[in-house]
């Protein structure tokens, strides 16, 4: 072979591995593209289906004990007053023609309470904040849910799911007061308390002032609220000796003092009085 097809055969092998090198290189940044991609899509879905309410997930131990309740209504059952909303047309027209109604006592048929904050007093140590977010939603010119609770830090949506303006109005009294309308169908706005509120805290509707809600701020996991049977549980508690408090907007407050071991469920009950 001589020296000059030495030469001409070194320059086409260069040349061929430079091609190949080449679309190598693109082919590896289409593949980081498409995958992304597919991360920032996976995001944004997991985002959208957040569950609209999330209490804190405590840290489960094997010997993680469970407080269950029932909360009840001794008496006559409180009338639940019914809400004039013909000042807003729209408002009125979201209930199908059947009267809405007020919250504040909601009794069962066997004087099932609802709407009653369960939570542990005293309890100690550090737990993780979540990073979903607790959702309140204006639906029908009513806040659902009446009463919830979100931890210390943890983001706090609201959202408007009406076609009407609403004005929400938070008063607590540890935390930063916020007030904001919000005129458009879909809008939400995000908050963060930053200071242990658990005495929950009033938040109201200035544009409508039959709408009101309460909203605890928690520094542990270890809440509940009472649902339509009254009845309430409190999972992956440490085992110890706590005060369990029972707050109810109208009815005042409760506590009992109760202790729990290892692996062990424990039965409670509140009776509130008109």
């Amino acid at each position: 072979m001589t020296m000059k097809k030495f030469v001409t055969m070194l320059f086409a092998s260069t040349l061929l591995f430079s091609i190949a090198c080449g679309k190598g290189k693109e082919a590896s940044k289409q593949d980081q593209g498409e995958d992304d991609e597919t991360q920032t899509t996976t995001t944004a879905a997991t985002a959208s289906n957040a569950p609209a309410a999330a209490p804190a997930a405590a840290p489960v131990s094997a010997d993680a004990a469970t407080l269950t309740g029932l909360v009840k209504f001794e008496g006559a059952a409180p009338k639940m007053n019914t809400i004039q909303m013909s000042a807003d047309p729209y408002c009125q027209s979201q209930h199908g023609g059947a009267p809405a109604t007020e919250e504040d006592a909601v009794v069962g048929p066997a004087g099932e309470l609802a709407n009653v904050f369960v939570y542990i007093k005293d309890i100690k140590g550090n737990f993780p904040t979540p990073s979903t977010a607790v959702t309140i939603e204006q639906k029908g010119c009513q806040y659902h849910p009446h009463v919830n609770a979100v931890m210390v830090g943890q983001p706090l949506a609201i959202k408007n799911d009406d076609a009407t303006l609403h004005n929400i109005h938070a008063m607590p009294t540890a935390n930063s007061q916020f007030n904001e309308g919000q005129p458009i169908q879909g809008m939400v706005s995000t908050k963060k308390l930053d200071k242990v509120e658990m005495t929950p805290f009033k938040i109201k509707c200035d544009v409508h002032g039959w709408m009101k809600s309460y909203m605890a701020v928690m520094p542990h996991p270890f809440f509940a609220v009472s649902q339509t049977n009254g009845t309430f549980t409190i999972s992956n508690l440490p085992p110890g000796q706590y005060t369990v408090v029972a707050w109810h907007e109208k009815y005042g407050q409760q506590e009992q003092r109760v202790t729990v071991g290892a692996k062990e469920s424990k039965a409670l009950s509140f009776t509130f009085k008109g």
